[in-house]
């Protein structure tokens, strides 16, 4: 790595001229060619800025000696990383912080020099000694981070429902719903998305892009403005907004016409069934398109017909990386008292070997298991994430491969502790 310098900081403005300083520029204009954005206009940079600022964002760059004329220029960082720390519902409305990790690019023409091992490694290290649990990360190719321990914790499906004539549910909801100006969110949503994450799984806090796509001050796709947005709120029987959507029609030249939604967060059943039938009744379109819905989504059993919500496609979604066995396993909920004898490989040495869980049907206690007691089931650590939300079964991963099973039934009883009652989702990406 001697023909790199990696630097660490955060994102910041240029005190004398009020634009950010010339690091974070480079910055964001490096994370814009690995992830294929346009380039920023002034404000909309400004305004990313200012988001990450708000976030917490901790960024690493790594530069590069510039060597041929009429290149990047060299301020350019040729790999970028950040962190930054936000709470995480492990079960039960349990949150526990967990270390968020994004922004990880390296430039083609860089590839294949160890910089992202260094930079994942790196910070996995020093996450794990800062008290960290776990690490978390989202990514936009699969095959990249399980060799670093990260696992599948959590999926979305993206989805689409027909609400032409003939859309009825089951039972008739309350319909407490208003339209609102999208700007009414700036103060609600952070507030309905706080008291929803606590009944999720999952579940973590949100950054700063979330509320401003809601209420339209940001387009993802432009960096500016959406003034297309519409929104509407839900109320609890006390006049409390306990719900939202935010949303935007799609356009005349979308056949069938269509809603698309931009954000959706229901703390109730009643609140999630009143803005369906919200959106189902909306005038002149007759389909819903929604990219981030639930796994375990009651929608189709809302329904007298369940085949108006089709399932478009599934992705993953939340990846898990233990960093610490006792402290991760011990933070959330355990619902099914019994005991269990892991064996965990971590190639990166980080959090394996052997340990024993009991559970009381409440809280678990997980030891250090001696080399000669007998593991029911050996794992690896990306294996491990997976069924941290519960959201992975042991027994498919056993069927798999995954999972080896030493003793029979084992896959079952890990089955039935690691549950949490509710399929793991968060309606976040980062």
């Amino acid at each position: 790595m001697t023909n790199y310098r990696f630097e660490n900081f955060k994102p910041a403005f240029d005190e004398s001229t009020g634009a950010p300083d010339e690091r974070t520029q480079g910055y964001f204009a490096s994370t814009s060619v690995g992830f294929h954005d346009a380039r920023s206009t002034d404000d909309a940079l400004k305004n990313r800025v200012e988001r990450a600022i708000a976030d917490g964002r901790n960024l690493t760059a790594v530069y590069a000696k510039q060597e041929y004329e009429h290149a990047l220029d060299a301020s350019v960082p040729v790999a970028t990383f950040a962190w930054f720390e936000k709470l995480v519902n492990v079960g039960g409305g349990r949150l526990v912080p967990g270390h968020l990790i994004t922004w990880v690019t390296v430039r083609p023409t860089h590839r294949r020099r160890g910089l992202l091992r260094s930079l994942m490694t790196t910070d996995l290290a020093e996450a794990k000694a800062a008290g960290y649990p776990f690490a978390a990360l989202t990514a936009t190719e699969g095959g990249i981070y399980s060799r670093f321990g990260f696992g599948v914790a959590t999926w979305a499906h993206s989805i689409e429902v027909d609400t032409s004539p003939g859309f009825k549910m089951v039972h008739e909801p309350d319909r407490r719903v208003e339209m609102c100006l999208p700007s009414e969110l700036r103060e609600l949503a952070p507030k309905i998305y706080g008291e929803f994450m606590r009944t999720s799984p999952g579940a973590m806090e949100r950054q700063q892009t979330y509320i401003e796509r809601a209420t339209g001050d940001l387009n993802t796709d432009t960096g500016e403005a959406d003034r297309g947005v519409r929104a509407a709120l839900h109320f609890d029987e006390q006049g409390e907004a306990d719900g939202y959507v935010s949303y935007k029609f799609a356009g005349w030249s979308k056949n069938p016409p269509t809603i698309e939604l931009i954000d959706f967060v229901a703390v109730t059943d009643a609140a999630y069934a009143s803005l369906w039938s919200f959106l189902a009744v909306i005038d002149l379109t007759t389909r819903v398109t929604f990219g981030e819905s639930a796994e375990d989504s009651p929608l189709p059993w809302l329904l007298t017909d369940s085949r108006r919500v089709r399932t478009v496609s599934t992705e993953d979604n939340i990846w898990i990386r233990i960093l610490d066995v006792k402290a991760a396993l011990e933070a959330r909920p355990w619902y099914v008292p019994g005991t269990l004898v892991l064996e965990i490989d971590d190639s990166l040495d980080l959090a394996g070997g052997r340990y024993t869980i009991t559970s009381d049907g409440e809280n678990a206690v997980v030891e250090t298991a001696p080399d000669s007691t007998p593991a029911d089931l050996s794992l690896g650590i990306a294996e491990l994430g997976s069924l941290y939300f519960g959201g992975a079964d042991p027994v498919i991963l056993a069927r798999a491969g995954r999972i080896d099973e030493n003793v029979p039934g084992a896959a079952v009883r890990a089955s039935s502790m690691f549950n949490l009652g509710r399929m793991p989702y968060s309606p976040n990406g980062f």
